[in-house]
C-alpha cells in the first residue's frame, strides 16, 4: 500500500495519507480524509470552547485567584482552599449546592 496524495478540500494545499493512517482507517471502515492534518486539527480545536483565564476574589476569604468562570455569570467564587473546606465539612452528595 502506497502513500496517497490528496489535495485539501478546504485550503487546496496537498497532503499525503500515508500506508499507516490507511491501514487505520481502513480496519475501522472510515473513509480516506478529506482535509489536511492542520485544517483538521483547527477543526477540532474550534469545536472545544474557549478558556480564558481570569482573575477573581474568593467570596469566602477574599485571596486573589485565578479561575475560569465568567466574572458576569454572577455566581459566588471560592478558593481551593475555600472551597475544599466546605466540601470537607458537607457532604456534597446529600446537601444543596454551595450557599449563595
Amino acid at each position: 500500500m502506497a502513500d496517497i496524495k490528496k489535495k485539501c478540500s478546504q485550503c487546496n494545499k496537498d497532503f499525503l495519507v500515508v500506508e499507516p493512517e490507511q491501514k487505520f482507517l481502513k480496519k475501522k471502515g472510515l473513509p480516506l480524509p478529506e482535509n489536511c492534518p492542520t485544517c483538521r486539527q483547527a477543526r477540532r480545536l474550534a469545536l472545544r470552547s474557549q478558556r480564558k483565564l481570569i482573575r477573581a476574589q474568593c467570596d469566602q476569604c477574599n485571596k486573589e485567584f485565578v479561575t475560569t468562570l465568567d466574572p458576569s455569570s454572577k455566581q459566588k467564587v471560592y478558593c481551593r482552599e475555600c472551597y475544599q473546606d466546605y466540601y470537607n465539612k458537607v457532604d456534597p452528595i446529600i446537601t444543596d449546592p454551595l450557599p449563595e
